[in-house]
C-alpha cells in the first residue's frame, strides 16, 4: 500500500488500485480493516432500512399496492440475511481481506440502493406533493447517512451514492413538474459533496492505518532487537517505575547484579545496589534527585573473586507534566576494560621488575615538587659492582637482588617518599618531608648502610654497595631536567669518591662540571665547524625482511673532548635552548638524504619537546618539505610523552597540525611513560615504539612478553604499527615476531652507520637473511 498521506487525485487513484487490486500483504490488512469498519455497523444500517421501509407503507398509506409490499419483503429479506451474515461473524475479526470480498461489498452496496431506487422511479412520480416531500427528505437522508457509512469502502460508497441519485433524477424527472430540475441539480451537487466527503474520510482512515502498521511493525522490530540485545549482547537494559523498583529483570541483569526473581519486588534498585556495591551508590542517587541524564556513572560491586565495575548510563522519563514516570538505562560490565587499564596504567607507572616508580612518574614527581615549591631532596642511587654479580651469577639471580635492593630502600624511607628505579642499577629516592641537608645526607646514609648489609638470594650470600648523590631543590628558577643533573654530577662525584659514599650536591663541584661547561660551548659552535653528522639505523619489517625506514641519531665528534655521546650533548642542549638550532638542523640533513641516497624509505627523526612547544614548529616543517620537494608521508618525526608534561593542548595542536600536512608521528619509548594511554586517545599516532627495556626482557620474563604482545595488539586495534628497539639477538627477533610487532630496530640488524655504509647496507641488503645477520 502507499504511505502518502497528502491528498491528490493521483494518492487517491494508487490508493484505490491498492486497495482493489493489491495482492500484497499490506493492502490485504487494510481492506480487511475498512470491511471491518463496516462490518461494526452493519446492525444500525440494516435496522435503519427496515425502518424507513416501514415509513414509506405508512407514508403510502391507500396506495400500498401488492407490487409495494413485494419490494419491502424483498428489502425485508436482504436487511434480514445481512444481519444473519453479522452474526454469524461476531466476536470474529478480519486480519486479512481478500480482493473479491471488497467487490462484493460494492455489489451488496449497488443492490441495496438499487432496491430504494426501483420505489423512486415506480412510486415517487404518482404521489401528492406532499408525499413527494417526505420521500424525498427520506432519501436525501439515506443518500448522505449511506454514502458516509460506507465511505471505508470507496467504491461501494461511490456506487451507492451513484444509483441513489441517478434513480432520484429520473423519479424527479418522470414527475413532470418544471420546479424539480432545479431539485435535481441540488441532488446532484449534494451526491458529489457527499461523494468527495466520503472518499477524503476513506483516504485519512487509509493513512491512519498504514500508520499504525508501520507504528506496529516497528514496535514489533524493536522488541525483537531488545530480546536479542538482552540475550547476546553484554550490557543489560534497565528500567525501574516511580516507585524505583525494576519493572523486569533479564538475565543479563540478573547475572550483574547477582539478583533472585524476589529482589526485584522486595526493595528498590537503589537499595539493591546499596546491599551489593561498595562504591558509585550515592552519586547514582544524587544524579537520580537531580533528574538529569548520566553517562557511564560507575558502580563497584563487591565479589567472591574480587570487584566488578559497572557503568551506567540512564534518563528519567516523564509524562507530558514533567511528573517522573521512572527511569530507563544501560548497565555494563566493563571489569575487563578497566582491569586492562589499570594493568597499563601500572605498567606506564612502575618498573616491571620491581614494582617501584619509574623514570616518568619520578619525572612527575619532582615537576610537582618544583611546581608547588616544596621543600624536598632528591636522592640518586647506583649499586657497585652489580654488573659483575649479573655476569657471574645469571639474570635470575640479578634480577632477585635489585629486587632486594627494592625492598630495602622502601623500608629506608618515610610515607610519602618516593622510591623509583630508573633503569639498570639505577635507583632514586625523593624526599618530600624535609628539604634540609641534613636530613637529605641521613636519608643517604641509611641508604648506603642498608645496601650495605649482606643478602642470602639462592643460597649464596652476596655482598652489594651503593653510591647516593643528593640534591635539594633550591631556587625557583630551577627545572626537572637541572633538578636530575644536579642530582647525577653528586651521584658521579660519589662514585669518584670509592664505594659506598654519599655526596650532596653544590654548585661547580668537580671535573664534570667543568666538562658540561665544556660541552655546552663546544657545542654552540658544533653546526658552524661541521662537527655534527647523523649516522642512520635502519628498520626492518619483520615479514619481509626488507629495510622500510631509518632512523637519525645525530653524532658529535668534538676536536679536544672526542666523541661526545648523545646522552651527554642532548641534554645540555636541551637544557641551555641549544635543542631547537640543533634539532632543526636534523630536520634539514634528514631531508636532504631522504631525496638523495634513501631514496624510498621512510626517515625518521627525533623531536625534543622544546621543539614541538613553539607554535612556528609545523610551519617550519612545511618549509623543508617544500624545499626539498619531499613527500610529507616518508618522514616521520618521532616523539617521547614528556613533550606533553608542560603544553599538553598545545603540543597535541601542533601535532595535529603535522599530521594535516602528511608527516607521520611515532610515540618512542611506549609502555614506560606516565601517561602513554591518555595521549593514545587523543592523537593518532602512526608508530608505537616499544621501549628497548621490555626487548631485553622479552627472553627473561612472562610479564615482559605479554607486555610486548599487549602494545602489538593495542596498535593492531588503532591502525598503528609497532616498532621494537633494541633487538640484538635471533631469540628477541623470533620473540617480538610471535607477539605480532611489525618492525624491529637494534644490533642485530645493523648499529646506527654513517651515510654512506648505510647506502652500502642498503645495497647488499637482499643477499641477506634473517637467520645469518651478523652483528657489526
Amino acid at each position: 500500500m502507499p504511505t502518502h498521506t497528502g491528498f491528490d487525485l493521483s494518492n487517491l487513484r494508487t490508493g484505490i488500485r491498492s486497495m482493489y487490486l493489491g495482492l500484497d500483504r499490506q493492502a490485504a490488512r487494510v481492506r480487511a480493516a475498512h470491511l471491518n469498519e463496516v462490518t461494526r455497523f452493519t446492525p444500525y444500517a440494516m435496522g435503519t432500512n427496515i425502518g424507513c421501509a416501514a415509513l414509506v407503507l405508512w407514508v403510502l398509506g391507500g396506495s400500498r399496492t401488492p407490487g409495494l409490499w413485494l419490494w419491502a419483503g424483498v428489502l425485508t429479506t436482504l436487511c434480514a440475511l445481512a444481519l444473519l451474515g453479522w452474526r454469524r461473524h461476531l466476536g470474529r475479526r478480519r486480519e486479512l481481506a481478500s480482493v473479491p470480498s471488497v467487490h462484493r461489498a460494492t455489489l451488496h452496496a449497488a443492490l441495496l440502493a438499487g432496491l430504494w431506487a426501483v420505489l423512486l422511479v415506480l412510486w415517487f412520480p404518482a404521489l401528492p406533493p406532499t408525499r413527494q416531500l417526505v420521500l424525498a427528505v427520506l432519501f436525501t437522508g439515506m443518500l448522505g447517512a449511506g454514502t458516509f457509512m460506507l465511505s471505508p469502502l470507496p467504491l461501494a460508497s461511490m456506487a451507492y451514492a451513484a444509483v441513489f441519485s441517478v434513480s432520484a433524477g429520473a423519479a424527479l424527472l418522470l414527475s413532470g413538474e418544471a420546479a424539480y430540475l432545479s431539485v435535481f441539480v441540488l441532488l446532484v451537487f449534494y451526491a458529489l459533496l457527499s461523494a468527495f466527503g466520503a472518499l477524503t474520510l476513506w483516504h485519512k482512515a487509509t493513512a491512519l492505518l498504514l500508520s499504525q502498521d508501520q507504528a506496529v511493525r516497528q514496535e514489533h522490530m524493536l522488541a525483537v532487537l531488545l530480546r536479542d540485545f538482552e540475550q547476546h549482547a553484554g550490557d543489560a537494559l534497565w528500567e525501574v517505575g516511580p516507585d524505583g523498583h525494576l519493572n523486569h529483570v533479564s538475565p543479563r541483569l540478573a547475572e550483574m547484579l547477582g539478583l533472585q526473581p524476589a529482589d526485584a519486588r522486595r526493595a528498590p534498585l537503589l537499595t539493591l545496589l546499596a546491599e551489593r556495591c561498595s562504591e558509585g551508590v550515592a552519586a547514582l542517587r544524587e544524579a537520580m534527585n537531580q533528574g538529569r541524564p548520566f553517562r557511564d556513572l560507575m558502580l563497584q560491586r563487591r565479589v567472591d573473586h574480587g570487584v566488578r565495575h559497572l557503568a551506567l548510563t540512564a534518563k528519567r522519563l516523564a509524562d507530558s507534566g514533567d511528573r517522573t514516570l521512572g527511569w530507563r538505562g544501560v548497565m555494563a560490565d566493563i571489569t575487563a576494560k578497566v582491569e586492562a587499564e589499570n594493568s597499563l596504567w601500572r605498567l606506564a607507572h612502575t618498573d616491571s621488575l620491581t614494582g617501584l616508580a619509574n623514570r616518568f612518574t619520578l619525572r612527575d614527581a619532582l615537576a610537582g615538587v618544583l611546581r608547588e615549591q616544596r621543600g624536598a631532596a632528591l636522592l640518586m642511587l647506583d649499586l657497585d659492582d652489580f654488573k659483575s654479580i649479573n655476569d657471574t651469577h645469571g639474570h635470575s639471580v640479578g634480577d632477585q637482588l635489585l629486587d632486594a635492593v627494592a625492598a630495602r630502600l622502601r623500608a629506608c624511607v618515610r610515607p610519602g617518599d618516593l622510591v623509583a628505579r630508573l633503569g639498570g642499577d639505577e635507583f632514586a629516592v625523593l624526599m618530600t618531608h624535609s628539604g634540609r641537608a641534613d636530613d637529605a645526607v641521613a636519608l643517604a646514609q641509611r641508604l648506603v648502610d642498608a645496601l650495605r648489609q649482606p643478602l642470602d638470594l639462592q643460597g649464596r650470600r652476596l655482598l652489594i654497595g651503593a653510591s647516593v648523590g643528593a640534591a635539594l631543590r633550591v631556587g625557583e628558577g630551577v627545572s626537572v631536567d637541572e633538578w636530575l643533573v644536579q642530582a647525577d654530577t653528586a651521584l658521579y662525584a660519589a662514585k669518584g669518591a670509592g664505594r659506598g659514599q654519599h655526596v650532596l650536591y653544590e654548585a661547580g663541584m668537580g671535573e664534570r662540571s667543568r666538562r658540561r661547561a665544556a660541552v655546552e660551548a663546544g657545542l654552540r659552535l658544533a653546526i658552524e665547524r661541521g662537527e655534527l653528522a647523523l649516522h642512520w639505523q635502519p628498520k626492518v619489517d619483520i615479514e619481509r625482511w626488507q629495510i622500510v625506514g631509518a632512523e637519525a641519531l645525530m653524532r658529535w665528534q668534538h676536536p679536544e673532548l672526542g666523541s661526545v655521546p648523545p646522552s651527554e650533548f642532548i641534554d645540555v642542549a636541551e637544557t641551555t635552548g641549544l635543542i631547537d638550532e640543533l634539532g632543526h638542523w636534523a630536520l634539514q640533513e634528514a631531508c636532504s638524504a631522504a631525496m638523495g641516497p634513501l631514496a624510498g624509505l621512510v626517515v625518521s627523526v627525533n623531536v625534543s619537546p622544546s621543539q614541538l612547544r613553539d607554535a612556528q614548529f609545523p610551519d617550519r616543517v612545511r618549509e623543508l618539505l617544500r624545499r626539498w620537494q619531499l613527500e610529507p608521508s616518508r618522514l616521520e618525526l618521532e616523539i617521547t610523552e614528556s613533550v606533553f608534561m608542560d603544553d599538553a593542548p598545545g603540543v597535541l595542536a601542533r601535532l595535529h597540525a603535522l599530521r594535516d600536512l602528511g608527516v607521520r608521528v611515532a610515540l618512542d619509548d611506549f609502555g614506560t611513560g606516565y601517561s602513554s594511554l591518555a595521549y593514545l586517545r587523543r592523537f593518532p599516532f602512526d608508530t608505537l615504539k616499544i621501549d628497548r627495556a621490555f626487548v631485553n626482557e622479552v627472553l627473561l620474563r612472562r610479564d615482559a612478553r605479554a607486555i610486548v604482545q599487549t602494545i602489538a595488539q593495542l596498535a593492531v586495534i588503532l591502525g598503528m604499527r609497532t616498532v621494537c628497539e633494541g633487538v640484538e639477538t635471533q631469540q628477541q627477533l623470533a620473540a617480538v615476531g610471535q607477539a605480532g610487532c611489525d618492525e624491529v630496530q637494534g644490533y642485530l640488524v645493523s648499529p646506527p652507520r654513517p651515510l654512506a655504509e648505510f647506502v652500502r647496507l642498503r645495497g647488499g641488503w637482499r643477499s641477506q637473511s634473517p637467520l645469518r645477520v651478523a652483528l657489526h
